[in-house]
């Protein structure tokens, strides 16, 4: 093996600034489809390649699942397929952070809600109320619109509801103590009920909302992030932060992201023809097909040798990191940008040393609170991304750093010049995380990626 290993950690503590979002139509060049072709639940884009300012926090699909909106935390909106821009409050200082959204009957409109509460319609999405002037005991985790596009509801973390319009309070568990805190809603086709769903996956169903079954007391490896109900009602689908679906009643399964290169999966919507979208934090969208063809967001493939290995060695790090139970980290453009940039100067120079680190943290302004960096170089059969893992696990270090519990994000770059791979492995713990305490080395074993192959330069 010709390699090297080394690594490099800093930390800040720094208050969080609010960057602005851009709001924007289908860009150009991210694989949009045929935006008529409702016949089938298709892929119409993503901005997995995009750089956002803040991350993805939900997703609704239009009435004929021709196309879908994403919503970014700051309120800015991404139009994909036949979903149309109608606004969105990426240049508005909001009180707190949008959380989730949902669209009218007619695809003409949708709303924002933040958690506080706060509605923002846009469209024909007509203002019905909301909890923006109300002190809540939980914040608003999520929302649903009824049939009609006359009301909407809105659900706190410990299951509280509030209706606005024409949709009726059919119960909560606000009164509840409940073992995981809620995290969405979704309605059912005759307005006259709703499910909620935990974090564990339980599912509590009120008004005509029937019970099929849910997850909570069963083991899971990702928290549930989100809920959608089958077009006749008769079922449910769940979604996990690692993509993973369960199903329930009517509702089939279609196909998972387990394998998908890692992003943070924070909702699913449902498609008119039977399948569904699932959105993650940095803008990938995958497209389970009501025929049974699911299709992982083809903005995340590697288009070369260098990102392949990029994307073989989150799957080797996130499979070593659950195995030890403990969360996996996931892609952030930011992190990953920067860490491109560092492999091509080392590349460049034949160098081998880390980045500035405490220049670069400081550069985030207080988006990140903690970095730490893994470099390798290789050469011939050295040069794949099987080499680079093994060698950074076999290493205390390196596997240190990979298996950090309280990481929660990861950039590599990589860069080939003829048989030679340079790799830079950028982890960071996001503002608001605690960072980390000294822990112990973490053993080798399970070395659940050990196999030395996969994609090489050359």
């Amino acid at each position: 093996m010709l390699g090297a290993l080394d690594r490099a950690r800093a930390n800040a503590s720094r208050a969080v600034i609010v960057a602005g979002c851009i709001a924007a139509l289908m860009a150009p060049g991210f694989f949009p489809d045929d935006p008529a072709s409702a016949d089938a639940t298709s892929y119409h884009g993503s901005l997995a390649r995009a750089v956002l300012n803040q991350p993805i926090v939900d997703l609704a699909a239009t009435p004929n699942g021709g196309g879908y909106w994403l919503v970014a935390s700051d309120g800015g909106i991404f139009s994909f397929g036949n979903a149309k821009f109608l606004g969105g409050t990426g240049g508005t200082p909001l009180n707190q952070p949008i959380v989730g959204m949902a669209g009218t009957p007619s695809g003409n409109g949708y709303w924002l809600v933040a958690s506080d509460g706060g509605i923002f319609s846009f469209g024909d999405a007509k203002f019905q109320g909301s909890t923006g002037a109300i002190r809540l005991n939980q914040p608003i985790v999520g929302m649903a619109g009824t049939p009609s596009g006359n009301g909407y509801w809105l659900v706190a973390s410990d299951g509280g509801i509030f209706s606005f319009g024409d949709a009726k309070f059919q119960g909560s568990t606000g009164a509840i103590r409940l073992n995981s805190p809620i995290v969405g809603m979704a309605g059912t086709p005759s307005g006259n009920g709703y499910w909620l769903v935990a974090a564990d996956g339980g599912i509590f169903g009120f008004g005509d909302a029937k019970f099929y079954g849910g997850m909570a007391g069963k083991a899971l490896v990702s928290p549930i992030t989100g809920i959608a109900a089958t077009g006749d009602g008769g079922g449910y689908w769940m979604v996990a932060e690692d993509g993973g679906i369960f199903t329930f009643g009517t509702a089939k399964f279609l196909g998972a992201a387990t394998g998908a290169p890692p992003q943070t999966t924070v909702d699913i919507a449902p498609s008119p023809a039977g399948g569904y979208f699932m959105a993650t934090t940095f803008g990938a969208v995958h497209v389970a097909n009501e025929n049974g063809v699911f299709l992982v967001d083809p903005n995340l493939a590697g288009r070369n040798p260098a990102e392949s290995i990029a994307t073989e060695l989150v799957a080797r790090i996130n499979a070593e990191r659950r195995a030890r139970n403990m969360a996996p980290v996931t892609w952030h453009p930011q992190l990953a940008d920067a860490a491109r940039g560092w492999a091509q100067q080392l590349a460049d120079t034949n160098g081998f040393s880390h980045q500035d680190l405490n220049a670069l943290i400081n550069s985030y302004g207080g988006s990140h609170i903690y970095l730490a960096e893994n470099i390798y170089t290789g050469t011939g059969g050295a040069s794949d991304s099987g080499s680079a893992h093994a060698a950074l696990m076999r290493s205390d270090p390196h596997r240190t750093t990979m298996l950090t519990p309280q990481l929660q994000y990861i950039g590599i770059g990589v860069v080939c010049v003829g048989n030679k791979v340079v790799v830079v492995e950028d982890f960071s713990i996001g503002a608001g995380a605690p960072t980390p305490a000294s822990h112990p080395t973490p053993p080798v074993t399970p070395f659940v990626s050990a196999d030395e192959t996969g994609t090489a330069c050359g």
